[in-house]
């Protein structure tokens, strides 16, 4: 089974992007087979159709399409931004789903998210999960959420959880 993390956040103090090497830790503890994206590989400008007929898909979004249809699942890790989506994650499916195969359609998705605020994030990937069904993605039910977030309270988070987050879909 390979997993496929990516984080939503380029700030490099992020605590969605500590969330996302958290859930790597326990990931190699458990010995599952994983790649670790790094939110810089999805830069692309706005979802634009002119854009797009005009100079097509951009190459990292297409890169990105191929690691999607590769994984056996994809871990979206994403900060909650005015009770919403990641711009940079929102993007990033707008520019795959328009790359041949569906890479979306079908495809196990984890959602996590981390905030310093007392809903940890849920708010924002409630929307997501809403995106990701319009692309036909299974959304897995169980969020992996941390509220109140810092260095502290994500280092603190129960592997067992984290392990049993993981494993949806298998």
């Amino acid at each position: 089974m390979s997993i496929l993390f990516i984080g939503g956040s380029r700030r490099k103090e992020s605590i969605n992007a500590k969330l996302k090497h958290r859930l790597v830790q326990v990931a190699e503890k458990h010995t599952f087979d994983f790649e670790l994206l790094d939110a810089d590989a999805l830069d692309a400008p706005i979802y634009h159709g002119d854009h797009e007929q005009a100079e097509g898909v951009p190459k990292a979004m297409q890169q990105l399409a191929k690691a999607v249809a590769a994984a056996d699942k994809v871990v979206l890790v994403s900060p909650e931004y005015n009770a919403s989506v990641s711009p940079l994650i929102k993007n990033a499916i707008d520019w795959t789903s328009r790359v041949d195969g569906q890479v979306w359609k079908g495809k196990k998705v984890l959602l996590a998210a981390a905030s310093p605020g007392g809903l940890g994030g849920i708010r924002g990937l409630s929307h997501l999960r809403d995106i990701l069904g319009n692309v036909q993605a299974w959304t897995a039910p169980l969020f992996a959420c941390c509220p109140n977030a810092n260095d502290e309270t994500i280092a603190a988070m129960d592997d067992d959880f984290l392990s049993t987050f993981l494993s949806q879909g298998d």
